[in-house]
């Protein structure tokens, strides 16, 4: 028998009212901005060191509140180093919403932001398809509710797989997962 209840990734306008009231709800924001600010800085000490650019992923990347504060965190590291920002986020009004965001905020000229409107696991396919990979210093999962396959969600096993190869600071936070090194 199919479950009553509907999934928040099937309707994106439904999943960002649901998160503002878990954000208005919870600490989450807080939490973040105190990582970030105490703990993220000793990350980064070893992870982008003598290279000429800093390459980070964000997966749920929302309306970039939390993104900016970490991109922030990368220039206190690595001044003047140029910055790769790729965002994944499924809603194009996140999306928006995270352009207006960068458009007015100083201090990212030397950061290059590039968008894709899906969800980890279209990116994750399309990458597949097209036979790119790519080789990050830090990806994070902050505002993406992670799930398993068995509950529909759009964050399972196959891209964790995908992203734990690497070598960089793995942060999820609804998960309250932290890998480092």
């Amino acid at each position: 028998m199919a479950s009553p209840m509907r999934s928040l990734l099937t309707d994106l306008s439904r999943y960002v009212r649901c998160f503002h009231v878990f954000l208005a709800k919870s600490t989450e924001h807080q939490t973040m901005k105190q990582f970030v600010e105490q703990q993220l800085p000793g990350l980064l000490a070893s992870t982008g060191s003598g290279k000429s650019a800093f390459n980070i992923l964000s997966v749920g990347g929302g309306a970039g509140e939390i993104d900016l504060q970490i991109i922030s965190a990368v220039q206190a590291s690595y001044p003047g180093v140029a910055i790769n920002n790729e965002v994944i986020e499924p809603s194009a009004d996140q999306i928006l919403k995270y352009k207006e965001r960068v458009a007015a905020t100083s201090n990212l000229d030397n950061v290059k932001f590039t968008w894709h409107e899906e969800t980890a696991n279209e990116y994750e396919s399309r990458m597949k398809a097209e036979k790119k990979s790519q080789k990050w210093d830090f990806i994070h999962m902050i505002q993406k509710p992670v799930a398993g396959k068995r509950s529909g969600g759009s964050m399972g096993l196959p891209f964790l797989q995908m992203t734990s190869a690497l070598t960089c600071p793995l942060l999820i936070s609804k998960g309250f997962w932290i890998q480092s090194g």
